[in-house]
């Protein structure tokens, strides 16, 4: 197991590599979560406006 992880002499070298990826990665989902939750409170702010600028409509009720 031990020469499995030491991967030839060259097992800090991978093994960092694939940590660096890994939190390339988490970062990239944390981003990506933290716009996806940015642009659906645009959209809420933007139907807000949208909703308050509308004229009253009148209501019939004959």
């Amino acid at each position: 197991m031990s020469e499995w992880l030491a991967m030839g002499g060259h097992g800090f070298y991978i093994w960092s590599s694939y940590a660096m990826l890994a939190l390339c990665v988490a970062i990239e989902l944390w981003a990506l979560r933290r716009r996806r939750k940015a642009a659906w409170q645009q959209v809420d702010e933007t139907r807000e406006e949208m909703e308050s600028a509308r004229p009253a409509r009148a209501t019939d009720t004959e």
